[in-house]
């Protein structure tokens, strides 16, 4: 089962932070692939700058909807097709404190290891409760 992230209290606020499986090595050797990945801690950031990050990086959808409508639209799509899982990875980018494009972070995930995938997923979906947690507490 996914572990629930513990909330910090640093400099007066309340930091989430998640954990995600970064691949860090994915290359063949002798024929065969190696592939390694480690659970890392990333910084949530449930603030204003959240949607801000969103319309900068996502103007089409933006123009449409706030982050947290898309995310609670993409939460209720069914299946686990690789478009919805890329659907949410936008989601969760805009909530995280990171200094790379979203085709850089993109890259950061591997889709095409099913035992992985599974791991990613329970990962995301475990940051989407988080988001949700977090909106219905601020209202």
């Amino acid at each position: 089962l996914p572990r629930r992230p513990q909330n910090l209290i640093e400099q007066g606020e309340i930091i989430v932070k998640i954990k995600l499986p970064i691949v860090t090595k994915d290359e063949l050797k002798d024929g065969k692939r190696v592939f390694e990945y480690e659970e890392r801690e990333v910084v949530f950031n449930n603030t204003i700058s959240c949607q801000m990050r969103w319309e900068s990086c996502f103007p089409e959808l933006a123009k449409r909807e706030s982050v947290i409508d898309y995310a609670a639209r993409v939460r209720e799509l069914e299946g686990r097709s690789v478009g919805i899982l890329i659907s949410e990875m936008k989601v969760v980018y805009c909530f995280l404190e990171l200094d790379m494009p979203f085709t850089e972070f993109i890259k950061l995930f591997d889709f095409s290891q099913k035992e992985y995938v599974e791991k990613l997923i329970a990962k995301i979906k475990e940051a989407f409760d988080v988001i949700f947690d977090t909106a219905s507490e601020k209202n």
